[in-house]
């Protein structure tokens, strides 16, 4: 078995991480500039750079800046850990309640409630006005006041990175968006946050609207909170209909919820572009294992289920060399000296058809309802155990001249007999003890909060699917370039494997299709299921057809069953 270099996988993963990092704070540096350039906007032009330079290059921009940096770093290191585990699977809405509330989201959610804290009190900062303080001097009585209009933008900095992060958490690292067609990370950074932005705009305005009805309720709360903290007096009270409702203030919250969330999003997809990147993985000299061990190699990275983002990395490479780099296959085509094996692609075919088997076991499983076994807890055994042995004169109709004498229990077979009742007994409470379980998951409010959802369990299972489609693209065309670039013949002798395999997983991904918790699930909004599931489908059926096509000529050298060729019938006529 081959053991995986996780040193260098994380490596890899942390000198990517560092540069979203950076492109993160650039990104953000740029964006407040512009934001300053356009606050201070004026027909003296020499006086409007003179004084949007002077705000960039003051200490109050560079203080935000490395302030801003060591938190999104803190949140890199969360990434980080997120990216390096698998992700964990919740089988009912209670282990997912609770894990919530696990030290690793609640690090999470500080994070995000610091993050908005300081974007808005930044922001506000630069704005100036008199918003740009917490006290004023007052306009009624003598002395200095509390601006609540200021309190009340900076509690929403807090709130949007509490509602942001119960709301986005469970998507975090959970889903691997890897892009379709090969581009520069700016080109995808761009299309992706184009497309997000209508999402974020109208997130942004649902976290508005919630904020302004908790603060109608508990605003006057935490003003008295803070007048009490602060010893300030106040003029006017913004918990009340009239102020709540001015124009330019839920714009200006609005607005200031929508900078938080993009700046949320841009992080992660940044982390997302630069750990998408397509890194090219090389064999090892002498077959499958790295020589060195300082050099990641790609059939270690395919071996690395426990650090999907690794594993993920591998096959991308996998299909990338099977599609499109002749030389990096002849590599893999190639037997190693001295020996003659084909190490690489033994290993190689391997990990694919032993991916693709186990996730069409994972989905049959779903389908597959466990049924309580019916046992009598011994009771033939009990009884013969508790009497004595009849005795029987004739054995097979002849007489039996020497008689059944009952043999003498010894201390091991007493001690056996014993273990055997502690079994039984043990077998029995367990039988109660399911039993017990089951008559409580029939309750229905019961089974909504502790049950197992079939549903998280397709979810869970089409999550983790992408290194499926691409193994299945990989192999099949590796199968059909073998025809004219494999010298040797290693390929052929696992054409049959391959083509059970990709048969496999046709079988349980049209079992699920008919189902009803599949077919409810495709017809809700969940367009993220649907996309996968028709991806997947259309993936496993092309490498079909890929196969077929190119080797039809040979379908019946191929040692396939009958069942296999039955199947395999409908797609050499092009009925699928």
């Amino acid at each position: 078995m081959i053991q995986p270099d996780d040193k260098s996988s994380k490596e890899l993963l942390t000198r990517r991480i560092f540069l979203a990092v950076v492109s993160s704070v650039t990104l953000q540096f740029f964006f407040v500039c512009c934001l300053v350039l356009f606050a201070n906007l004026s027909t003296d032009y020499v006086h409007w750079l003179q004084e949007t330079w002077s705000i960039v290059t003051s200490l109050r921009m560079w203080t935000f800046l490395v302030i801003f940096t060591t938190v999104v770093f803190l949140q890199a290191v969360f990434c980080r850990r997120v990216y390096l585990h698998t992700p964990p699977y919740y089988k009912s809405r209670f282990t997912k309640l609770l894990a919530t509330f696990t030290a690793q989201n609640l690090y999470l959610g500080t994070l995000y409630v610091i993050i908005g804290g300081i974007l808005i009190w930044f922001h506000l900062l630069l704005k100036g006005g008199r918003y740009s303080s917490l006290i004023a001097d007052c306009s009624v009585i003598h002395g200095t006041c509390l601006v609540e209009e200021y309190s009340f933008l900076l509690f929403s900095g807090l709130w949007s990175g509490l509602y942001f992060s119960f709301k986005t958490r469970s998507s975090i690292g959970r889903y691997f968006r890897f892009p379709i067609i090969a581009q520069s990370k700016f080109f995808q950074f761009r299309r992706r946050i184009y497309t997000a932005l209508p999402t974020l705009m109208l997130s942004s305005l649902w976290s508005t609207l919630y904020y302004m009805t908790v603060y109608y309720f508990v605003g006057s709360y935490c003003h008295m909170v803070l007048l009490f903290t602060i010893s300030m007096q106040a003029e006017v009270e913004l918990d009340t209909m009239s102020m709540l409702l001015n124009l330019s203030l839920i714009l200006q919250l609005w607005f200031y919820q929508f900078v938080f969330v993009l700046t949320i999003n841009s992080t992660y997809l940044f982390f997302e572009v630069y750990l998408t990147e397509w890194t090219q993985f090389k064999f090892g000299l002498s077959g499958a294992l790295s020589t060195d061990g300082s050099e990641l190699t790609l059939i270690e990275a395919l071996s690395m289920d426990k650090i999907p983002i690794m594993q993920h990395l591998g096959y991308l490479d996998l299909v990338t060399l099977a599609q499109k780099e002749k030389a990096r296959r002849a590599t893999l085509f190639t037997l190693s000296q001295p020996g003659g094996h084909p190490y690489n692609w033994n290993c190689v075919v391997q990990r694919c058809t032993d991916l693709l088997n186990k996730f069409s076991s994972d989905l049959n499983a779903i389908s597959v309802k466990p049924q309580p076994p019916l046992t009598c807890y011994g009771k033939s055994v009990l009884t013969t155990m508790g009497r004595p042995t009849q005795q029987k004169d004739r054995v097979y109709h002849m007489r039996k001249l020497v008689p059944d004498v009952a043999p003498t229990l010894t201390a091991v077979e007493t001690i056996t007999q014993e273990t055997s009742y502690t079994g039984l007994l043990a077998q029995f409470v367990k039988q109660k003890r399911d039993a017990f379980v089951t008559y409580l998951l029939s309750k229905p409010l019961i089974n909504y909060i502790f049950g197992e959802q079939d549903e998280n369990k397709i979810r869970y299972v089409l999550f983790n699917s992408q290194p499926v489609m691409w193994a299945a693209e990989a192999i099949s065309s590796l199968s059909v370039f073998s025809l004219t670039e494999d010298h040797h013949g290693i390929v052929q002798k696992d054409i049959p494997t391959i083509v059970n395999a990709l048969l496999s997983v046709k079988q349980a991904l049209d079992k699920q299709q008919k189902s009803v918790i599949l077919a409810r699930r495709l017809q809700t909004e969940d367009k993220l299921i649907r996309e996968i599931f028709t991806s997947l489908r259309s993936a496993i059926k092309r490498s079909l057809y890929r196969i077929v096509t190119n080797f039809e000529p040979y379908i019946n050298d191929l040692c396939l069953e009958s069942a296999a060729v039955e199947q395999l019938q409908s797609f050499l006529n092009y009925k699928e």
